[in-house]
């Protein structure tokens, strides 16, 4: 192990440097965004089979959105340029698509390739810095990355690039599986196990918590015997309910906390008066994929969501439950 007091200060540097460079690459190519990017999508969600093909890093590139692609509904394969002109090419038929991913799109095997692809009668759409190259050309839509320099001393390693290229595979791959109109239930079908299988089988009802287990007070209920019933249940909230169990609004630990820091009486205030009303809610059917993308996709994030059958409170679901469920 090196002694140099200098060295761990140059290691973070050239960590900073790297992290700044690959995502000036991201950031040049989203600001180069044009209609080849809408045609390359069309092309892919128009295909019967979409083969994806690369040379060296790039290849792993094309590997891994064929696997996107499958996992979208989207029928797809990834083909070694070489072993495409000897004998693997029989699996194409002009209703599909060829993607080749090059940098220089000058990689002779790859040109081959796709010419080959050409004359078969699949379109062919390449992801490349240099959309004037030999594999641009030949194109019938070329997709640009930008890549103002590789990550190495000298420039020639592919880091940036391949980075950017696996960028750009993800977006066209979900405009793809969107222009074709993809939807939860196919996903579904392509994630039987795991855990986005578990999220999408599974249902809030499964995991919410209900009847005893279910924190909740009267709409009449005093500040202190809401904290005592959060506190008691220790679920992180509960629920203030009216008229038969009709959800009124929700307490969490963040509002008990705010409340204290305001400096107002516990003893003198009701809970109505600290209670987020309207709260967003979910449906106990609900997929608990989609419990999840109400908890985490939002400006700020919550923990919890009241469950709801039609305006009755029936259960409360935490992210922490989920996330826990999940991993058995």
């Amino acid at each position: 192990m090196s002694t140099d007091p200098t060295e761990p200060n140059q290691t973070l540097e050239f960590v900073r440097r790297a992290f700044q460079q690959q995502q000036d690459a991201i950031t040049r190519t989203a600001e180069s965004v044009d209609a080849a990017w809408a045609d390359a999508a069309q092309y892919i969600a128009a295909a019967h089979s979409v083969v994806t093909t690369g040379l060296g890093k790039s290849g792993f590139i094309a590997k891994k959105m064929s696997a996107t692609l499958n996992s979208l509904r989207i029928q797809s394969a990834s083909m070694h340029p070489v072993d495409a002109l000897h004998g693997d090419c029989g699996f194409l038929t002009p209703s599909d698509v060829l993607v080749a991913f090059s940098k220089s799109g000058e990689t002779p095997e790859l040109i081959g390739f796709a010419k080959h692809a050409k004359t078969i009668g699949l379109p062919v759409v390449a992801i490349t810095a240099r959309p004037e190259s030999s594999l641009g050309a030949l194109a019938s839509v070329a997709v640009t990355i930008r890549v103002p320099a590789e990550l190495d001393s000298n420039g020639i390693i592919p880091t940036a690039s391949t980075t950017t290229m696996l960028v750009v595979a993800d977006i066209l791959s979900l405009l793809a599986s969107k222009q074709r109109g993809g939807t939860v239930e196919d996903l579904l079908i392509t994630h039987p196990q795991g855990a986005i299988g578990w999220s999408l089988h599974q249902r809030v009802q499964d995991v919410m918590r209900s009847g005893g287990q279910l924190p909740k007070v009267s709409l009449q209920a005093t500040l202190t015997e809401a904290l005592s019933e959060l506190s008691g249940k220790g679920l992180g909230a509960v629920c203030i309910v009216g008229d038969e169990d009709r959800l009124e609004g929700i307490i969490t630990d963040g509002d008990i906390r705010r409340f204290v820091a305001s400096g107002k009486p516990v003893e003198q205030t009701r809970a109505s008066e600290v209670m987020t009303s309207a709260p967003v809610t979910i449906q106990p059917e609900a997929l608990l994929h989609e419990a999840l993308v109400l908890m985490e996709q939002r400006e700020r994030q919550i923990g919890v969501l009241p469950v709801t059958n039609g305006r009755i409170c029936v259960g409360l679901i935490r992210i922490h439950d989920v996330v826990k469920m999940s991993q058995r």
